[in-house]
Parts: C-alpha cells; structure tokens; sequence
C-alpha cells in the first residue's frame, strides 16, 4: 500500500512519490495485495486530494469537523490546496462529497529526520461532515497508551487505502483493504534494525512480504480490534519487501493531542 519507486532497500516516505503525481509519477493504485472493499464498512475512511483535485493521501474521520492524516502529507501544504472526498467506495476527481479544508494542524514535534517522528496532522474542515451511520462516521481510537500486542505473535488488523497496488503500480480507484498483522515494539524495532521507536511508531505487514502499504496509502488507517491504532507512514522499499513490515505512527501516543487540538479549534 505505498512509497515512491526506490528499488534499493532504503527508508522512503510516501509523499515523495505521492506529489509526484502531480509531476508525472507513476499514477495512485490499491494496497498491495488488498481486496476490494466499501466505505459502508470503514465509513470513516477519506481520500485527500491535492491542489489538482487527484488523490495525495488517505485519512480518517475522527469527528464532524475534523479529519486525520500523516504530516509529512500536509508538510510544505497550505490549507487552501487541499481537499477531502468523504462517503465514497469509489475516488473521483470530479467528486461527490468534496469539502475543502479550513486549517491544518501539523504536530509541532514531526520529525521527517527522525524517521518521521510524530507523523500526524489534523484537517480542519471548512463545514462540518453530517454522520448518517451508514457511509459517514468517525473511526473508534484508542484509549490512551492503548497496549497493542507486546508478542511475537502480534495480532490482526487490517490496513484501508487507495495506494498502488506495487511500486510503480497501477491505479484502481475502488477502495482496497488487506489484513496485516499488528507487531510488537520489540519486533517491529528488530526487524527495522532499530529504525523505529515504540513511543512514535507501530509496524504493520506479513512475515513474508507481499502485503501492505504503499504510494497513495499514506495517512491511512491500520485498524485493529476495531480502533485506529496506526496512521500510515513509512516503508522500506520497494513496497512490502520482507522481512520489513510498513511503518505507521502509532496513535494511542497521540490521544491527548488530538483532543486538545480539536477542544482549542471547536
């Protein structure tokens, strides 16, 4: 589900390919190996678009007014070039449900050095969503310090997203979800030979590769036990080569915040 097309094995983040397709870049796809699914069964799931209207990144509805995604997708962007497309399976350019945003809320501490410490962003919309249940709701987080699996064994979860379906994919508009297993600190900071840290990051793949994020996944969710847990961030590349699973910011580090930000905005 997503990064730009560096075949070497180095740390990639997705924006780099993603503003690409605004220049040409390879154009957006489907998670790796995904299936298709609908936003009947992830209502909260959005697609963020660019200054040309084109999908740029995925995201999550967390309440009427108030949208979730990476910061390296907002980093360098002014609210007024981006938009959000909402209640749809489908991705469209001309639409329906587009509402632009009013404000970006970028975490002070985003580190892109760092290996893309505390990746997260919160949209502002322009007007507030109306929920119906069925094809528009927010998404459950987590509580705070919520404890994700702490085995090797790790635990099921499923990744949501429009990205490619490979590095230098194809595009496949249909919203795509595939099952990940969910790892734990110690083995998602082992198998990215200490790359990441428990307290920014949570890893999501399969031990043998094949699945996961790539370009166009980006700000994403990775739901487990029905709660966002995971906002997609980085990958080695190409997309979903073993043994590296993808790299998300780990939200239950970022409850406190989120709430603030949305308390001091309403």
């Amino acid at each position: 589900m997503w990064s730009s097309g560096d075949i070497n094995l180095t740390v990639g983040i997705a924006l780099l390919a993603i503003a690409g397709v605004v220049q040409a870049a390879p154009p957006m796809g489907r998670v790796v190996n995904g299936t298709d699914s609908s936003v009947e069964k992830y209502p909260f799931v959005i697609s963020m678009r660019g200054p040309t209207g084109s999908h740029s990144c995925g995201g999550s509805i967390i309440s009427k007014q108030f949208v979730m995604t990476a910061a390296h997708c907002t980093a360098g962007r002014t609210a007024a070039q981006l938009s959000v497309q909402y209640g749809v399976t489908t991705i469209n350019s001309a639409g329906p449900n587009v509402v632009r945003v009013k404000k970006i809320i970028q975490h002070e501490g985003y580190n892109p050095n760092n290996n893309y410490a505390n990746d997260i962003s919160l949209l502002m919309l322009e007007e507030p969503l109306k929920f119906d249940g069925v094809t528009v709701a927010a998404v459950k987080l987590p509580e705070l310090a919520f404890a994700t699996p702490q085995t090797d064994a790790g635990g099921e979860g499923v990744l949501i997203g429009w990205g490619l379906n490979a590095t230098g994919g194809y595009i496949q508009n249909n919203l795509q979800e595939v099952g990940l297993k969910v790892y734990s600190d110690a083995e998602c900071t082992l198998r990215h030979e200490g790359r990441t840290d428990p307290r920014y990051h949570i890893c999501g793949g399969v031990d043998e590769g094949g699945k996961g994020q790539c370009s166009g996944d980006s700000g994403g969710p990775l739901i487990y036990q029905g709660q966002q847990v995971g906002i997609v961030s980085w990958s080695i590349k190409p997309c979903t080569v073993a043994p590296f699973p993808g790299v998300y910011c780990k939200v239950s580090q970022y409850v406190d915040w989120i709430k603030k930000n949305q308390i001091i905005l309403a």
